[in-house]
């Protein structure tokens, strides 16, 4: 027989299905279209234990985007780690994060909703981890003579911004030639400064 959960397991795992429920819903229905008494009524808690958990809907929004961003850098982490040498890591890298474009499951969270229901500052701020991921691929090639630039930390912005943009140019499609493309563009972009 199973312990009973302790006062913080209960917390944990009201907070969990929560979490997992208005995930499905934005992903499902969008942000705008998902109401606070969805979020409550399928997993029969009350309007107040969502209130305990989050501020309202945008906090939850807010925590289940950057668990989404998460898995983004866990799936980059094991696309590269294989991966022995450092310019193809970089490469890589930026491919994948290109390919969760069209992983329709964070698809409409991340490169969908996110832009269009959070401010800018709080993406940059959750976008810091795949930065400095980025910046930290960037430092090595430029330390191994593989990067040509002027600067790196400026070069890391110009990738990262790149990648962004190229991200929600894919999203917007199906088309696995339109990832094809995206891929390379920023290969060749990459490229074009190897030292």
């Amino acid at each position: 027989m199973a312990s009973p959960l302790t006062k913080a397991g209960q917390t944990e795992r009201t907070r969990r299905a929560i979490l997992d429920q208005a995930r499905s819903l934005f992903t499902k229905h969008g942000y705008a279209a998902t109401g606070t008494e969805a979020l409550i009524s399928e997993l029969s808690i009350t309007r107040g234990a969502l209130y305990y958990h989050f501020k309202g809907k945008i906090d939850v929004f807010k925590a289940v985007y950057s668990e989404a961003y998460s898995e983004i850098i866990d799936y980059i982490d094991a696309r590269i780690e294989p991966v022995e040498d450092s310019w193809e890591r970089l490469v890589i890298g930026c491919q994948a994060f290109l390919e969760i474009a069209q992983k329709e499951d964070l698809r409409r969270l991340v490169f969908i909703e996110a832009p269009a229901v959070l401010a800018a500052e709080t993406i940059a701020e959750v976008d810091q981890r795949g930065f400095k991921l980025l910046y930290e691929g960037i430092q090595v090639v430029s330390e191994e003579g593989c990067l040509s630039t002027i600067s790196i930390e400026g070069f890391a912005h110009l990738i990262n911004g790149s990648l962004n943009e190229l991200a929600l140019w894919v999203a917007q499609s199906d088309d696995p030639q339109r990832l094809h493309t995206a891929q390379e563009l920023i290969k060749t972009l990459l490229t074009q400064h190897k030292g």
